[in-house]
C-alpha cells in the first residue's frame, strides 16, 4: 500500500476560488484517503468509488466554513483521485447535497495548478462547487441568497450533528437576523485564490471532533450581538 504522509495531502489540495466580497473564509480542511471503495464518513451519500487497475487513491478534502451566507455553518467536498503515476485522474466537488465533475468547459478536463491543486470556484456566499463562474448565474437565487435572502435558515442541524447541536425558535431568529445584518453582501463575480494556512488542515476524525465546539462558539457570538 501506499505510504500516506502530509506531503502528499498537500500536495493535491484544492485551491477555491472566492469572490473578492466573500465574508467567510475557510475555517478548517479536512482530509480522507481511499484506498477502496468505501463510503464517505463526511458525506454520508457517497461511495467513493476506486478502481484499483487505474486509480491509486482518492483524497477527499471537506472544507469546513463556520458560516455559509443563509444559515450557520457549511460543509463542501473535492475528491481527488489519482493515477499509479501521480497524475490526476479527475475532481469532483459538492453541489448543494449533490457533486459535480470539476472540468474545464472547453476542454472537459479539469483545471490545475501547478499539475496537481485542482481549481474550483465557490457559489458566494453559499460555497456549492462549480468548475467554472459562468455557472454561477445559472443557480437560481444565487444572487438573492447573498442579499435580501441572506440568513434565511438560521442554525443548520444535519443528521450526524443532531445530539449535539441545538436549536429553538428564539436563536433561528437571531440567527437569521445576524448573518442578514452583519453579512450580507452584493457578489462581485470577481474571484481570488483562497491560500490555506497549514495549522488548519487536519484530519478528518480531528474536524469532526471539533465541529460542536466551533458551531457553539459562533452561537454565543450571536448571543453577544444582541444583548450587549
Amino acid at each position: 500500500m501506499l505510504e500516506i504522509n502530509i506531503e502528499l495531502i498537500k500536495k493535491y489540495i484544492p485551491v477555491v476560488m472566492m469572490d473578492l466580497r466573500e465574508p467567510f473564509e475557510i475555517d478548517a480542511m479536512a482530509y480522507t484517503v481511499f484506498q477502496e471503495t468505501k463510503r464517505s464518513s463526511s458525506f454520508p451519500k457517497r461511495m467513493v468509488e476506486i478502481k484499483p487497475e487505474k486509480t491509486a487513491f482518492a483524497i477527499e478534502y471537506a472544507i469546513w466554513y463556520d458560516y455559509d451566507i443563509q444559515h450557520l455553518y457549511e460543509l463542501e467536498h473535492v475528491w481527488v483521485y489519482v493515477g499509479h503515476d501521480g497524475a490526476v485522474q479527475k475532481v469532483e466537488a459538492s453541489f448543494h447535497g449533490k457533486y459535480l465533475n470539476m472540468v474545464d468547459l472547453e476542454t472537459g478536463e479539469a483545471n490545475l495548478w501547478e499539475v496537481t491543486h485542482p481549481v474550483v470556484y465557490a457559489q458566494p456566499g453559499k460555497h456549492a462547487l462549480v468548475p467554472d463562474k459562468r455557472v454561477i448565474p445559472m443557480i437560481p437565487d444565487w444572487k438573492e441568497s447573498c442579499m435580501e435572502k441572506a440568513g434565511l435558515d438560521g442554525v443548520l442541524v444535519q443528521d450526524m450533528f443532531e445530539t449535539e447541536i441545538h436549536t429553538d425558535e428564539e436563536l433561528q431568529s437571531l440567527t437569521e437576523r445576524y448573518i442578514n445584518e452583519v453579512y450580507g453582501f452584493v457578489p462581485s463575480m470577481e474571484f481570488r485564490p483562497f491560500l490555506l494556512e497549514g495549522d488548519k488542515l487536519m484530519t478528518w476524525e480531528e474536524l469532526r471532533e471539533s465541529i460542536p465546539g466551533r458551531v457553539n462558539r459562533q452561537i454565543e457570538v450571536i448571543w453577544g450581538y444582541f444583548n450587549n
